[in-house]
């Protein structure tokens, strides 16, 4: 195959719209007519999506941000998209009625930690100044791991609380363990710890392949021992998967190795942006589309899809006098 001219990983540009697929079916709640597909999908195999794109950040961030003034400027320009993006989804966070503690407590948990899509932005945030000032030391990746172990431990709480007890509503807020510490950091020092150490170079194919196998399969015996034997029925969301911590590299990995290009004509680059901005519009879609008390999971994921792919189509084509927004 010819050499990528453009220096990008076309393979990863193109899946990160499978990567986006699988984060609008989690929260358009596909499959909810179904529990178990639900689980074994919604919050089991597509939560690969967010710890991939933060991998992804992690890794480019190793390459590109090489002294404070590049540094500087990259979080400036995530500080600006999160406030962005913040304002524009205000209407739909903002407390107007019925205005009480609870719910200023939860507006200004969501406005410092970014409201429901949006802390991803924030964790990068966050994440971003921890791989700044601590990336070459080697022992950090232990840190990580530790704190994604903790971030788990965290989520899981909530589980052994009673329903009505104090504890219980805190440690149901998301913010408490999916945030920039527990999450955003750990893995994008593993993005950065892949770079900096040329894995994607050092791999041989016959390991990643088992990794990906075993990945997978460990994944599967996670979410069958804890939707059996740890919620017993019950119904939580999960982001914090202990597997995730092998397949997820493993994926980025599989994806950075192939180099070959397949649109000579087409810059990926302009897929990437478009499936960034598909990712901040989407939750906008299908708040509209619930309205409709008519349509399906099903029906409202495919519509969000589609309606979001056009949006962010008409947002790519303004970026230069919207470019705060991607």
């Amino acid at each position: 195959m010819a050499e990528n001219s453009n220096k990008r990983n076309q393979l990863t540009d193109v899946f990160r719209l499978v990567l986006i697929l699988m984060v609008i079916a989690i929260h358009a709640g596909i499959f909810s007519a179904n529990s178990l597909l639900s689980f074994y999908t919604v919050d089991g195999f597509f939560r690969v999506a967010v710890p991939v794109f933060f991998i992804i950040n992690g890794f480019y961030f190793q390459k590109q941000v090489t002294d404070f003034f590049k540094f500087k400027k990259w979080f400036k320009r995530v500080v600006l998209l999160f406030v962005s993006w913040q304002i524009i989804y205000l209407p739909l966070y903002l407390p107007v009625r019925d205005i009480n503690t609870n719910h200023l407590a939860v507006f200004f948990s969501e406005l410092i930690f970014g409201y429901h899509h949006l802390w991803y932005i924030a964790a990068m945030a966050m994440g971003g100044v921890g791989l700044y000032f601590l990336r070459n030391r080697s022992y950090i990746i232990f840190i990580c791991i530790g704190l994604f172990f903790t971030g788990t431990i965290l989520q899981y709480t909530r589980v052994f609380l009673k329903p009505d007890s104090l504890y219980y509503k805190v440690f149901s807020q998301y913010w408490i363990f999916r945030n920039g510490l527990f999450f955003g950091f750990p893995m994008m020092y593993i993005g950065s710890c892949l770079a900096r150490n040329k894995f994607i170079q050092k791999v041989r194919v016959d390991k990643l392949m088992l990794m990906l196998v075993l990945g997978c399969g460990v994944l599967m015996a996670e979410l069958t021992f804890v939707y059996f034997f740890v919620f017993k029925g019950d119904s939580y969301h999960i982001d914090f998967i202990l597997s995730l911590l092998l397949l997820c590299p493993a994926i980025f990995i599989f994806l950075m190795k192939d180099t070959g290009v397949y649109f000579k004509s087409f810059n990926t680059k302009n897929l990437a942006l478009i499936c960034g901005a598909m990712y901040f519009i989407h939750p906008y879609v299908i708040f509209f589309l619930t309205l409709s008390e008519t349509l399906s999971c099903n029906e409202v994921y495919v519509l969000t899809v589609v309606i979001t792919l056009l949006l962010s189509t008409l947002l790519f084509l303004l970026k230069n006098r919207l470019h705060f927004l991607l």
